[in-house]
Formats: structure tokens, C-alpha cells, sequence
């Protein structure tokens, strides 16, 4: 790769973050040079965040990816967290101190809050750890999605036939339930705001692909 080639991929890859996986993947590029580049787009991305801010929690992509924001599809259930906990013969100290040991910082208020009055703020990772912790499945700890108050284009993709498959490779490249993973993509196009970013169904689609593409990439190396 020369320097000229080099320069155009960084400004297509800062250009079109959504795409960059797809970008680096489809690329003839040695590991080396993949991983050069990816350090040039982080040195960027930080240099932007720094003048800019760094973005909400609700609006980071990374944020998104690793199931951390709360979402419709996966929000945990009070009763259901409740009547599945004395199921297991579990304190809410116990749930709070394996919590403590999977390095969430809960204490047993908070897994008291979500018992008896709003669990709306547990992000689909915290109720993946639990359902492990409590063993149950996820879907034994959510309450029913709602999907009326899902942007036009993030609602246009759950919708499509090629985002079921996306959600069944996360689930099995991750080893999360399929609530989590459908969580965790919806999450993902929904922190593209965060740039300003109005991409259409087939680009979303193709950024969530190439998204899997890498974990599952990662997972067999």
C-alpha cells in the first residue's frame, strides 16, 4: 500500500464511519496494514472527540456494541426479576455481590429499585449477567418489546428478513440470547445520531453486517 493509497482509505474511512468494517474487510490489505489503519482512524476519532466532547452514553457506538444502553427490546422485568430470583434461592445481596464480581458496580439497592419500582435504566448486558447469574433465560426477564417509538429507518430495519439472521450470527459470535442481541444492534444504529448520520435501510444493514462480520472474525482468531 502506497501513501497515496493509504491517504484515500483513511478519508473514506473517516468519511463513512458507519462502513468502515465493511471497508477495511473488502480492502487488500495485509493484517499489518489493517491494523495500521485502524490506529490512524482511532488517533482521529479521538483528535474529534476531543474538540467536539465525548458523546452522551446513549449516543456512543461503542457504548451500543457492547449491549451497555438500555433498550425496549431487552428491559428487565420487576415481578419477573423478583419471582426468578426466590426461584434460584438468591438474596437481592447475592444477585448485587455476583453482579460486584462480574465487575458491574451494583449494590443491593439497586437490584432492590428494580424489584419493587423502575428497572427501565438496566442495559441488555446487566440483564444477560443476570439471567447467567439467576439461571434463567434471558426471555424469562424482560418484559414484551415495544417497537411504536423506534425511528422510521431503525424500525424499517428490524422489520427486514436480513436482520433476523444478522441478530442469530451476533447471538451465536457473542454467546448472548437473541433479546440481547437484537438489543445490541438496535442500540448500535440508533448511536449513529450521535455523528448526525441519516443512513437508509440497505446502508444500515451493511454497516450491521460488516459489524458482525468483524466479532465473528475475531471469534475464530
Amino acid at each position: 500500500m502506497n501513501n497515496d493509497e493509504r491517504d484515500r482509505l483513511v478519508a473514506e474511512l473517516l468519511e463513512r464511519p458507519l462502513e468502515r468494517e465493511l471497508i477495511l474487510r473488502d480492502a487488500e490489505l495485509t493484517d499489518r496494514e489493517r491494523t495500521e489503519l485502524a490506529g490512524i482512524v482511532e488517533t482521529a476519532d479521538a483528535l474529534w472527540l476531543a474538540a467536539q466532547g465525548a458523546p452522551a452514553l446513549e449516543d456512543d457506538p461503542v457504548a451500543a456494541m457492547l449491549g451497555l444502553l438500555p433498550d425496549s427490546e431487552c428491559r428487565l422485568d420487576s415481578a419477573a426479576l423478583s419471582r426468578v430470583r426466590k426461584r434460584a434461592r438468591l438474596s437481592v445481596s447475592d444477585v448485587a455481590a455476583r453482579l460486584r464480581e462480574r465487575g458491574w458496580e451494583f449494590d443491593k439497592s439497586d437490584v432492590f429499585r428494580w424489584e419493587t419500582r423502575s428497572a427501565t435504566d438496566v442495559s441488555p448486558a446487566v440483564v444477560q449477567a443476570i439471567a447467567e447469574i439467576v439461571g434463567a433465560p434471558v426471555d424469562d426477564l424482560i418484559s414484551a418489546p415495544s417497537l411504536s417509538s423506534l425511528p422510521d429507518h431503525v424500525g424499517a430495519v428490524r422489520a427486514h428478513p436480513l436482520f433476523a439472521q444478522l441478530v442469530d450470527r451476533w447471538s451465536q459470535a457473542r454467546r448472548v440470547s437473541r433479546a440481547v442481541a437484537t438489543a445490541t444492534l438496535e442500540s448500535r444504529m440508533l448511536a449513529t445520531v450521535h455523528r448526525g448520520e441519516h443512513p437508509d435501510t440497505e446502508q444500515l444493514l451493511r454497516s450491521l453486517d460488516a459489524l458482525v462480520a468483524s466479532i465473528e472474525q475475531a471469534d475464530r482468531g
